[in-house]
């Protein structure tokens, strides 16, 4: 909260002016306690008309909202007026903030299923949403693909991406088999199809028993007992 130092305006006017630069401020100090230090624009909806008061001792208090900046939407904001140490009045409206950072932006259209690579990638100066953790390093993705269309220009998270499939159903691949420090190796069969780390269904060739397994690259599965 902003506290304008108490004083007699000429004229008993309060700018408009005067309280859009005391709540950009007061947004200000509050995006720096949050540690936020990105590039950042404030702005109203529509300017301030000039404020005539009664004569007195005029102080003039920012009030944030109690939940946090808005960096998608709207911010209001209340400029509390009193004057003579008494509430005169409440002006209320409202303010963008919009923070930037660099990200990593699709490219072109990248389709389900197709790995990607560096060049698929530029990076971009992008809005923010304050929760959204935007990639910036490209070799954490290169090699996976997209779970979803991610159109050309949008910026990519981690969450947009998952491992290509590793295995295909009536796949052969080696079984190892892990009990008690020991290990043991056979040839299988997938039944379904998979990817790294994930578990999926794989027949013993020569037990013809059904195993639950783990994919560890296109050519092993691990079980463990």
């Amino acid at each position: 909260m902003t506290i304008f130092a108490p004083r007699v305006f000429a004229n008993q006017i309060v700018p408009g002016g005067q309280i859009e630069s005391m709540a950009v401020a007061e947004i200000e100090a509050e995006l720096a306690r949050r540690g936020e230090f990105r590039r950042h624009e404030i702005s109203l909806q529509r300017p301030l008309a000039d404020i005539t008061l009664p004569n007195g001792i005029i102080d003039i208090k920012i009030i944030l909202p109690s939940a946090a900046v808005n960096y998608t939407g709207v911010t209001p904001v209340k400029a509390r007026i009193s004057i003579g140490g008494r509430v005169y009045r409440d002006v209320n409206f409202v303010t963008q903030v919009k923070v930037f950072d660099v990200a990593l932006v699709a490219n072109h259209d990248l389709r389900i299923e197709t790995p990607v690579a560096e060049e698929d990638f530029r990076t971009e100066e992008v809005p923010v949403d304050g929760r959204t953790e935007y990639l910036q390093d490209v070799q954490a993705v290169v090699g996976l693909v997209p779970h979803r269309l991610i159109r050309a220009g949008s910026p990519v998270t981690m969450g947009y991406f998952q491992q290509p499939v590793a295995v295909r159903s009536n796949q052969p691949v080696k079984i190892i088999l892990r009990y008690r420090g020991i290990e043991i190796s056979a040839n299988g069969i997938t039944m379904t199809r998979g990817r790294i780390g994930e578990m999926i269904r794989v027949k013993n060739a020569q037990s013809q028993k059904v195993l639950s397994a783990k994919v560890i690259d296109s050519q092993t599965v691990e079980v463990s007992m």
